[in-house]
């Protein structure tokens, strides 16, 4: 993941990348995100679908993997 950071193109890529960060680093925040409240369940879905393109984008599919299982998560629970 470090050699992303070589690709940062501004403040937004910033963002993302640490946000993938924490999301691999910590499983629990992992399950507060899909399970929290406060966030609408389309801004989720948009929040995931972004660091998606973005892990895709710079071959972070371990990354990838892990999102697209939080994003289904999601949708699990919003049924």
């Amino acid at each position: 993941m470090d050699d992303a950071l070589d690709g940062l193109s501004g403040f937004g890529d910033f963002i993302l990348l640490d946000s993938l960060r924490m999301i691999m680093e910590n499983k629990s925040m992992r399950y507060e995100y899909i399970h929290m409240d406060d966030v609408p369940l389309r801004e989720k879905l948009r929040d995931i679908d972004e660091m998606v393109k973005y892990a895709e984008s710079n071959e972070l599919y371990e990354e990838c993997t892990v999102l697209i299982d939080m994003k289904n998560q999601i949708i699990e629970n919003n049924k």
